[in-house]
């Protein structure tokens, strides 16, 4: 079963009838939170959280059938930089944050004539239960969301329940934006035709991030939860360095399409050698 934040990343924008999240540069304690997520499918992430004054780490091991693939980010509010690294081949991506209304602005408009889908409502309720507990010297709170998804005749998505009960900690600033609820209308494209997607909020009890999660997912008669764990916490000091590029670190090569190659450092030759495959790429499609 796809999440269903998965199932809206390929979604055109249409209207944001609240306003967008503004970036901004946090000035965060030192804290380290490390949770493992597992789920039905016998997927489990563990990650680990670094926080530090304007930046963020975040360590990921996911695990799937024996096999294992480790990520990590670093995210620097004050220069405005999202840093990807490849631990093993000791490269690294940098991109630019990006405001999101800025983004917004860039977004390709969507015609009547492409929206010839069905209609689907997403309704979000999250409610704040109003019980508290001590994290540290942090205060964290129980929070339930309820996420109905009710799709129109013809719909290419699925109706589906979700139900989210968790204890989380406000990190205000996480990711360089500030915490606030927001609605958007999508457009989702399947099968030649575009669902409009309309998300309706209802309670906007802010989750924050979770360090104890329940989730439980039904659709199309099957249930697949999902569980957050907390398996560290920590508000000891850390070092600065642990938030920028380590010095042997070189970066990746870019693609001719966009991205990088993270498993191949820019140089000369590499290169030489991608635009060869591109170009020899692009002849045989000529040719056929």
């Amino acid at each position: 079963m796809v999440p269903f934040i998965l199932r809206l990343l390929p979604v055109l924008l249409l209207t944001a009838p609240l306003p967008l999240p503004k970036l901004v540069v946090p000035n965060f304690p030192a804290l380290t939170i490390k949770t493992c997520r597992t789920d039905g499918n016998q997927y489990s992430t563990e990650e680990t959280l670094y926080l530090k004054g304007a930046r963020q780490r975040s360590e990921y091991v996911i695990q799937n059938a024996g096999s294992s693939i480790d990520r990590v980010t670093i995210t620097q509010c004050d220069e405005k930089l999202r840093l990807n690294l490849n631990s093993k081949e000791k490269t690294y991506a940098s991109f630019p944050i990006e405001d999101w209304a800025t983004r917004a602005k860039r977004a390709r408009p969507t015609s009547q004539q492409e929206m010839t889908g069905a209609d689907v409502t997403v309704t979000i309720d999250s409610h704040d239960t109003g019980e508290r507990r001590k994290l540290g010297s942090h205060e964290i709170c129980h929070v339930k969301t309820l996420t109905k998804v009710e799709p129109g005749a013809g719909a290419a998505m699925q109706p589906s329940i979700t139900e989210v009960d968790g204890w989380y900690i406000d990190l205000p600033g996480l990711s360089c934006r500030e915490s606030r609820g927001v609605g958007f209308g999508y457009v989702a494209a399947a099968s030649g035709k575009r669902d409009r997607i309309q998300i309706r909020r209802l309670g906007t009890a802010s989750r924050g991030y979770p360090v104890d999660e329940t989730s439980r997912q039904t659709e199309a008669g099957r249930t697949t939860i999902s569980k957050v764990e907390l398996l560290e916490f920590s508000e000891a000091p850390l070092d600065a360095s642990l938030f920028d590029v380590p010095a042997e670190y070189s970066p990746a090569l870019p693609t001719a399409h966009g991205g990088f190659d993270m498993t191949k450092p820019d140089t000369l030759g590499n290169r030489l050698q991608s635009y060869w495959v591109e170009l020899t790429t692009s002849v045989q499609r000529w040719f056929r």
